[in-house]
Parts: C-alpha cells; structure tokens; sequence
C-alpha cells in the first residue's frame, strides 16, 4: 500500500476517518442518554483532567465564561457533575464529575473498546505492534506540543 499523497496528508486523512468511527461508540451512547456534544466535550475534558474550572470549560468550548456557567448549570441539574469552592480562591468555582456521569462514560467507553477490539483483532501481532509504536510517537509528539494537555490517559 503505498502513500498517494505526502505521509502528513495521509496521515490526516486517516486520522480523521479512524476518530470519527472511534468516536461514534462514546458519543452515540452518550447522545442516546440525551447529552448534547458539548455537554459530552465537557464531561469527557473532566474525565481525562479530573477537574476544571468555569474560566477552562469556557476556553474548551471557545465561548464566554457567562455560557460556560449555562452549560455547568444544565449538568448540575442534571446530576452530572458539582461545583465545589476553589480552596484556593474562594471565588472561583472548581467542577468535579459525579459517579452519574461517570457511569455514562463507561458505558459509553465499553462500546468504543469494543468496536475497537474488533478493529484491533484484524491486525497480526505484528501489525500491533507497529500501530502501538506508531500513537506512542504521535503522544510523545503531543506531550511535546503541550505537556499540560490532558494528554495521559486512564487505564
């Protein structure tokens, strides 16, 4: 199989395509659960850092800290996740998930491993082993870009 473009646009190329069905396992089951996508960036930006606070969600979701608070809102009612004071700065608000919602992204997270189990058991070992290379270049490349990115990753 050889490369019909530069590597980098393959790479985007396929990139691209491989999250997009990656993805659709975490996301449908989150969205059947009645979650808009930014709800479901939020809840997963706290999965991965495990707390934020407004003034972050805000600069994530690219939008002012006033609709960042809405967005917070509409996850506290729902249960998903609480405000708790930034012992550090009592004025700030820090945001923490909730076991609700991280039940939601578990089980959202068993069908993205299982569609990627299925993917993954087309592959030789071989070919494992290359692919396990291969993102462990793309993260140190990522790390590099931005250490504090929230790029660790729970097991």
């Amino acid at each position: 199989m050889s490369p019909s473009h530069s590597p980098e646009l393959d790479i985007h190329k396929h990139f691209e395509l491989f999250m997009q069905r990656s993805l659709r396992g975490i996301m449908g089951s989150m969205k059947q659960d009645g979650l808009s996508m930014p709800q479901i960036y939020t809840l997963m930006y706290l999965y991965h850092e495990g707390e934020a606070r407004i003034s972050e969600i805000g600069v994530l979701m690219d939008v002012g800290k006033a609709a960042a608070s809405q967005l917070v809102d509409r996850l506290v009612h729902q249960d998903l996740v609480e405000r708790v004071e930034d012992e550090s700065d009592r004025r700030a608000k820090i945001i923490r998930l909730l076991p609700k919602s991280l039940a939601l992204i578990e089980k959202g997270l068993v069908v993205q491993r299982q569609q990627m189990g299925e993917i993954l058991a087309h592959l030789s070992r071989e070919h494992l082993v290359i692919v396990q290379n291969a993102f462990m270049y793309l993260m140190d490349a990522m790390h590099k870009l931005s250490p504090s990115d929230g790029v660790e990753t729970r097991q």
